[in-house]
Order: C-alpha cells, then structure tokens, then sequence
C-alpha cells in the first residue's frame, strides 16, 4: 500500500487537523481570486505571524492565529511553514506539513516541543537510488540500521531528516520499499524530488512530478526550527523520460522571494535541492540574489554521488555522496567517498557538521594509501572526503613534523581496484567507474612511521600511523 492508499484508507492528523485522507486525493484547483481562510492555534490559542502559502503566495496569520490568502487558480496545496517551537507533523515519518487544495477554510492545530529547538540536528540522505529489491534490502540492513543505531545515542527527539533526492532509482515499484525503510528511524523527514523521483511526461501526463506529489505532495516549500528557516526546492527540470537540465522555476522564485521576507537577516538558512547549484543550475544567480542580505546560508546537495564542498562568501554549499556509494555496488562512491550520510547540530545561528560512514564511527573522516616506490620511497596518499579550504592535513615522519600534505587532483586507490576495467564491479553494474576527486592529499617519503593528522574547520582532529615495512 502505498502512502496516498494509506491516507485514503484511514483518518488521521495532519498539522493538528484531523480529516480524512480524502484531501489528499484528486484536486480541484480554486478560481483566481478565491480565498482561503482559517486559524492556526496551539491549545486553543492562536499562533500569530505564522506563514500560510500556496506555493504562489503567502501570507501571516494575525494575532489570534487567522488568516486570509489569495489562491493562485493553479495552486494544488496549502502548507504551512512550521514555526520554530513546535512539532513537527509526520505521517509514516514524512512531515505532513500540507493538505491538498478542495475547499476554502484550513484550521491547524500544532503542539509546541517538549525541547528548545534553538538546539536541534538533521541527518542529510544523498540519493539512496534504490531500483530492484537486492538494492532495497541493502539500504535497509545496512544504511538504516547504521542510522538507527547512531540515533539510539543522542536526542532522537530533537533530529529531523532530509533526503535530497533520487531516493528511488525510475522504478515506481520501489516508493513503498523506501518508505517502509525510513519509516523505522522514527523520525520526520522531508523529501527532495529527484531527476530519477519523476515520471515521463506524456500527452496524457505533463506533469513529471505527479507520482512523486502522490506520495510526498508539494516539491517545495519551508518551515522553521529555532533560527533557521529551511527551504526545499526543486531544480530538475524536465522534459521527457531522458532529458532533463538544471534550472530552479520562476514559480519557485517568485514564492521564495515572498517567503523569505518573513524572516530574520540574522537567521540561518538551509536550502535543500537535488542537483548541486554552484555547478549544476543555469539560473543560480537568480536564487543567489535573493539570499544576499542573509548572514549565512547552506545549501544541501546530491545528484553526482561523490562528496563536495563549495563555500562562496556566505554561502556554503554541501554536495553530499550517496547513501547507495556506487550504485550499490560497493562500500564507497566513485571519489572513494565511503558510503554515508551528513549529520548536522543546530546551536542558535551556529551550524556544525560532519560525514558518518556505514559501518564506522563518527570519527573516520579519512582514508590513507601506501604504494612502494623505487629505493625505499613510499608514496603516501590521504583520502579527506569532506575536506573544505579550512581543513588543515599534516603529517609526521618517524615523529618528526614535516607540515602540509600536497592537495591533489586524482583517483582514489580503492575505487581504482574496486570499479576500475570492463571486468569490474564483478558482481553487477559494471558501467561503474572511479572519478577524479580533488580531496585528496599525497607525498613521499621513506620513513618507517608516517603519522596522518587532519583537523576540520571545528578544530577536531583526527589521526592515523602507519607502520611502512
């Protein structure tokens, strides 16, 4: 059963208003002109300066939680963007922050947190891309239970999730699949539409993103936590089942534009998109120019399954490797990338991150590689695959300090001898092959003990000594 089955088969609440499911099925879009109303309230008492949009326009709710919006005659949801403080709405473990367009009054009823969102964390998924069922069950027993399990130490409570696209892989059949996975880490999360996420447009069908709106409605739309405001956008443009490029919709502007005007210049502001923006969308300096006057603002990435930094004045851009590393396939992308997932802390304006490995702990954030060379020499190399300029990779030979590693541009050795030639991956999907990677770090050297240091730009270090026969 899928989650638009589900939702008719059952009543349930929905942003704290409880209906039947029946909302969420076929739409009849209002006439320009038509308004919506209702109240937004949190124990019988209104929530004011609350956003309400129609992924066109937007508007507040005044001081008893009531509001008045203007429906754009194509407008298909309602959604809210969830105000800092309060619950956050899932169905299944997807937010729930919206209904479907049918009628003209739209009553939420939220509750606040038990906890102080200004401190608060998200996992980052990059395209888990499940296509057949041998995928699926590796994303379940390995990619989840390593979530699941890192979860069980921290404050589950205040985690929410985001999966920045591709989360299946051009099989419809295997939406139920991914969403019974992510269903048992137990908390809310938010989906990105990506390239491999939409359907063909037909002559019957010409919308690309209907199926994926079936299952998780708006492709996007905002909400809050503490002082961030997060925005999900949807950069895939497409034109038919093979052809598709990289352009953020006027649509989507035009409301982004209206959104961010309620919120603080002071606040941080998480973007989440699947195509990387500094590198993929044609029209970037048109979203860039709206995000000028805000202090800080991160963008989360997916699309080409390795891991990538960008940091453009204040804008820091976060191109995630994939949860499926090379097409499930192996244990690492085609960077050397192993496979994983990003985890962010929240404390006030203050944004913290790091990358954590299936399978290994929080601080494996490196990977080093000794071949020999001619009269003893050794060269050295270190995979940092989440390396930014504020990284610093050192080493040592037999203790003595011998400073900065060489940055270089090139393949990773493990991906060399995991996907590299017509024989390799041996198992299936032998198109994979390694790509160019510039995390990575090299030198020579024939000392016996060679200790690896690399400090990230919070200042946590982390160390490896090699023992070279």
């Amino acid at each position: 059963m899928n989650r638009r089955e589900f939702l008719k088969s059952t009543s349930l609440l929905v942003g704290g208003l409880y209906l039947s499911g029946r909302a969420f099925g076929t739409i009849q879009p209002l006439d320009k002109g038509k308004l919506i109303k209702g109240r937004i309230r949190s124990s019988g008492k209104g929530i004011a300066d609350t956003v309400i949009s129609d992924g066109y326009n937007t508007t507040v709710t005044d001081k008893k939680g009531r509001y008045a919006l203007a429906s754009n005659k194509n407008a298909e949801y309602i959604f809210i963007s969830t105000p800092a403080g309060y619950q956050i709405e899932h169905v299944d473990g997807f937010a729930a922050i919206y209904l479907s367009v049918t009628n003209r009054n739209y009553n939420f009823e939220l509750k606040k947190n038990t906890f102080d969102d200004t401190n608060h964390f998200f996992l980052a998924l990059g395209d888990p891309q499940i296509r057949v069922a041998e995928d699926a069950n590796q994303l379940e027993e390995e990619s989840i239970l390593d979530i699941t399990q890192y979860l069980q130490s921290t404050s589950k409570e205040k985690f929410h999730g985001i999966s920045l696209g591709d989360s299946i892989w051009d099989n419809p059949k295997m939406w139920t699949k991914y969403q019974e996975a992510i269903t048992k880490i137990g908390i809310p999360f938010f989906q990105v539409v990506g390239n491999h996420d939409k359907n063909e447009i037909t002559k019957e069908e010409s919308d690309a993103n209907s199926l994926f709106k079936n299952y998780f409605g708006p492709t996007y739309y905002s909400f809050n936590r503490g002082q961030v405001h997060y925005i999900v956008l949807d950069n895939v443009r497409y034109k038919n089942i093979k052809e598709y490029d990289g352009h953020i919709s006027d649509d989507q502007l035009n409301w982004l534009q209206k959104d961010l005007k309620y919120v603080p210049k002071d606040h941080v502001l998480i973007i989440s998109a699947h195509i990387p923006i500094y590198s993929g969308i044609k029209n970037r300096e048109e979203l860039y120019a709206l995000l000028t006057e805000f202090e800080q603002v991160h963008i989360l990435s997916g699309h080409t399954h390795t891991n990538t930094n960008h940091v453009d004045q204040q804008i820091y851009e976060h191109t995630h490797a994939s949860l499926c590393g090379a097409w499930w396939t192996g244990p690492v992308c085609a960077d050397g990338t192993p496979r994983g997932y990003g985890v962010f802390e929240i404390n006030g304006s203050k944004v913290t991150w790091h990358y954590k490995s299936i399978g290994r702990d929080h601080t494996y954030q490196f990977r080093s590689h000794v071949q020999q060379l001619n009269h003893g020499m050794n060269r050295i190399t270190v995979n940092v695959w989440n390396y930014d300029p504020q990284w610093q990779v050192t080493w040592y030979a037999d203790g003595v300090y011998m400073g900065a590693l060489e940055q270089i541009k090139g393949y990773d050795e493990l991906t060399l001898k995991l996907y590299k030639g017509e024989d390799l991956p041996a198992d299936r999907r032998g198109w994979v092959e390694p790509k160019r990677t510039e995390h990575l770090f090299f030198t020579q050297s024939n000392a016996k003990t060679v200790k690896i240091v690399v400090m990230d730009r919070f200042g946590n270090n982390y160390e490896e000594t090699l023992n070279i026969k």
